[in-house]
């Protein structure tokens, strides 16, 4: 990419050059905005080698008998009976999120890290840098027996819900993520290259999970902007998923996609994702995962999302062409790729959506400089290009001007998606069948229609209709910022109040594991 720029500004003048200068800073300063792995460190003699798998190994000098709680699923044993690393979980030193937490109680939290064989469909859903299991060990002495040493999952509700007991059992929230995130560097690094070529992702694109799956946890989907990915959002979900309120009840999934392609191509493979998602871990679609999803959507990411809970009708279609798709003569690929970006319905399984910093009207700034130079060095996705540019010779006259123009460039990409255009705008007038609420920033005094978090406009972040809207003192990347991290808490913790006898049925299915007392 650096040759490429330098051989563009050979050829131009002294203004040019500026002008190029000046977007490549821009565009550094949104590379700048993506977040940095975690790093940690531990003594060598945090590394422990007990055989879990076995009906007894040493603990502590001692020979003790391994019991498996009900809290470790499936899912999880596998991995805890064959890991790579264990560590203890409270000598663990992490650089990288701003909090740390951990409880106070019995046993001994652990860090189990496994490697994903990526054997199965359900391990290609789980990140490709290894499993991360928080796992606490509690001994308890037998009169006349060798001590029994159980096993819990620090993350299900049973640990959870000790915490706020007279016998809580110990865990490190924290320490767990941090072994994650250590792990994710190539998933950081993929991020720009995602964007300039978005063919060819390092990472598959589709929705990942960081925990074993919980069919009675609902998940909260986070779906990153421009330039990001699931590493974006490591410091909230470290808030998060160490708060016994929301970890009770839910699980952290995450969408990666390529940001460089357009954004109703990355709609809907986010649609087509999640629905696939469901049915691979709950085939008989009865988990409580299956019909209660919250969204968290960060940017270009909201615009993906608005997708997932609304109807487009042809109302779409209507803003980038001049006829009707049924009057068009088109072969059956081309019908079913306009039919799969332009049109859908909403998924009922959505319960709510929260927008962060959303470009619902477009940003200035991608019609810009930015957007100018951006544009030339992105390599266009071949699909939706090739089939405008097919459109557009088939029927001339038939792009609305604004993709007529796009079309001649070359086609489209997430940069042409996000300039204020009538697509986005089509889009932004779609209602939105659930509740909603907005986390909009503001740099500088002034908090009114006119401020702006650095990227995006107020204006372009508002929607009308928002069950609550948040201005936050903060730049775009406001993901982590307190206010943000307290109104997002807030949010979750009334979604669960208000889902009543349908969320009770986690809590009780949950019940199922061993009384921790």
């Amino acid at each position: 990419m650096t040759r490429r720029l330098i051989s563009l500004g050979v050829c131009m003048n002294r203004p040019a050059a500026v002008t190029l200068r000046l977007s490549c800073v821009l565009i550094c300063a949104l590379v700048f905005g993506c977040a940095q792995t975690v790093k940690i460190s531990y003594p060598s003699e945090s590394e422990i080698h007990p055989e879990f798998d076995r009906r007894y190994t040493t603990w502590e000098g001692e020979r003790v008998e391994v019991n498996w709680t009900p809290s470790l699923r499936a899912e999880s044993s596998k991995y805890l009976a064959e890991y790579d690393r264990v560590l203890l979980a409270n000598s663990i030193q992490e650089k990288g999120f701003r909090h740390e937490y951990k409880i106070a109680g019995k046993g001994t939290p652990l860090v189990v890290y496994a490697k994903n064989p990526e054997h199965t469909p359900e391990e290609r859903h789980y990140p490709t840098s290894g499993i991360t299991l928080g796992i606490t060990a509690v001994k308890e002495s037998r009169p006349g027996q060798v001590p029994l040493l159980k096993l819990y999952d620090s993350f299900d509700p049973v640990v959870v819900r000790s915490a706020a007991g007279s016998d809580p059992i110990a865990a490190n929230y924290t320490a767990t993520l941090a072994v994650l995130y250590s792990h994710t560097r190539k998933v950081a690094g993929s991020a720009f290259a995602s964007f300039m070529r978005p063919d060819n992702p390092r990472f598959a694109t589709g929705i990942y999970l960081i925990h074993p799956y919980d069919p009675n946890k609902i998940p909260i989907l986070f779906i990153h902007g421009l330039l990001g990915s699931p590493i974006s959002w490591q410091n909230l979900t470290n808030d998060l998923c160490s708060d016994p309120k929301i970890l009770e009840h839910y699980q952290p999934w995450f969408f990666l996609y390529p940001t460089g392609q357009p954004v109703l191509e990355s709609a809907a493979q986010l649609r087509e994702d999640l629905q696939a998602t469901q049915r691979l871990f709950d085939p008989s679609d009865r988990a409580v995962a299956s019909h209660h999803v919250v969204v968290v959507a960060h940017s270009m990411g909201g615009l993906l999302a608005h997708t997932l809970v609304s109807d487009s009708g042809a109302a779409l279609w209507n803003v980038f062409a001049t006829k009707p798709l049924n009057s068009l003569k088109l072969s059956a690929d081309e019908k079913d790729l306009i039919l799969k970006y332009f049109f859908f319905r909403h998924q009922a399984s959505i319960d709510r959506v929260i927008f962060l910093s959303v470009p619902h009207r477009g940003s200035v700034l991608a019609g810009g400089i930015v957007g100018s130079i951006g544009n030339r060095i992105i390599r266009h996705s071949k699909s939706p290009a090739h089939a405008m540019k097919e459109l557009a010779a088939q029927y001339p006259g038939i792009l609305d001007p604004y993709f007529a123009r796009v079309n001649a460039r070359g086609g489209p990409t997430s940069l042409f998606s996000l300039a204020p255009n009538p697509l986005l705008n089509g889009l932004a007038d779609l209602p939105i069948k659930v509740p909603f609420h907005s986390i909009i920033g503001h740099l500088g005094p002034d908090e009114g229609p006119h401020s702006t978090d650095g990227l995006v406009e107020y204006y372009s972040s508002h929607l009308e209709g928002a069950e609550s809207e948040k201005i936050v003192p903060a730049g775009h990347y406001l993901m982590a910022h307190p206010e943000t991290v307290a109104e997002i808490k807030r949010i979750l913790e009334e979604n669960i109040a208000r889902g009543g006898r349908s969320f009770k049925r986690a809590a009780t299915l949950a019940s199922r594991t061993d009384s921790v007392h």
